[in-house]
């Protein structure tokens, strides 16, 4: 293949759904063509608006208020800026001070594999806990299609004992038996931490009205509870999301109708918790695309000239 191929291929050939094409590309080029698949990952996390989004919020937390404490890093609001008070005016000194944070690293990382030397879940096991979530996350709702998901340890594993077993609910069990397992999303995982033994399995929410007959149909027992008020109004905000998510992972026409429908549902139960009927919603709706349009001319709003 010739470099014009290349290039051929980055102007007309690729198709993109999201930046990891590029990103590959670019990272080869910039160490003559050839990067482990460790690189190739760290460089892909750093175009990752979840990662960034993650790790800017961590910046701001324990490593700005521990250098601050110690007069190692300043921090300018104005800008976001940090600097190393004490930088090194020597250029060997600042070799040395990097070889020490590359030591750092590597001892840390060290210890951090040893204490997970607990054997992972199988694909098998992780198939099915997501297949069980429907391949969302357990705490926000989101889809896989818009963001990873992770099996993470409810009782983490550093908290297993030397037999690789930990306590839930009771029960001394392994620590990836699936019922210490659940599917969460790359930044509720990330948030969560390893310290964190809170389980987000999806139990406790809001179904449809003929769900709990079709769940005896299929021979289980449900323990349903009827909410009110506060606890209700609660529970549709969390299927709201719920919904949303769906909507924007469903892959055709066909499933966006579905989730357009649900959505709807949602709503005109709001609705009535507020108060208002789905004749005086859809009134008001009218009232309103009247007054100020619908979205049909998809006039997008970029500020004012001058």
């Amino acid at each position: 293949m010739k470099p014009t191929d290349l290039l051929d291929f980055l102007r007309s050939r690729m198709s993109m759904t999201d930046v990891y094409q590029p990103v590959i590309v670019k990272e080869l080029l910039l160490n003559e063509g050839t990067c482990t698949k460790t690189e190739l990952a760290t460089a892909l996390s750093g175009h990752d608006l979840a990662v960034q989004e993650y790790y800017e919020h961590i910046v701001m937390r324990w490593p700005k208020i521990t250098l601050t404490k110690h007069g190692i890093i300043d921090y300018e609001r104005n800008g976001s800026v940090f600097r190393l008070l004490p930088y090194p005016a020597r250029e060997e000194d600042r070799i040395e001070a990097m070889a020490l944070c590359d030591e750092k690293i590597t001892t840390w990382l060290e210890r951090k594999r040893s204490r997970e030397r607990a054997p992972e879940a199988g694909a098998s096991v992780r198939y099915e806990i997501l297949k069980s979530a429907k391949a969302k996350c357990q705490l926000c709702g989101i889809s896989a299609e818009i963001r990873p998901i992770d099996i993470d340890h409810i009782i983490p594993r550093s908290k297993a004992n030397k037999d690789g077993k930990v306590h839930l609910n009771g029960k001394l069990i392994d620590v990836n038996d699936p019922e210490n397992l659940q599917a969460l999303c790359f930044s509720c995982n990330r948030a969560k931490r390893d310290k964190d033994e809170t389980d987000f399995r999806r139990r406790d929410k809001l179904v449809r009205d003929h769900i709990p007959d079709l769940i005896r149909a299929e021979g289980r027992s449900p323990v349903i509870k009827t909410l009110e008020g506060r606890a209700l109004t609660s529970a549709l905000y969390d299927k709201l999301t719920e919904e949303h998510a769906e909507l924007l992972a469903a892959k055709d026409f066909k499933h966006k109708h579905e989730e357009l429908a649900d959505l709807l549902e949602v709503i005109f139960a709001l609705g009535e918790q507020y108060g208002v009927s789905n004749e005086e919603l859809l009134l008001f709706a009218e009232k309103k695309r009247n007054a100020r349009g619908a979205f049909n001319k998809r006039c997008f709003y970029q500020g004012d000239e001058g």
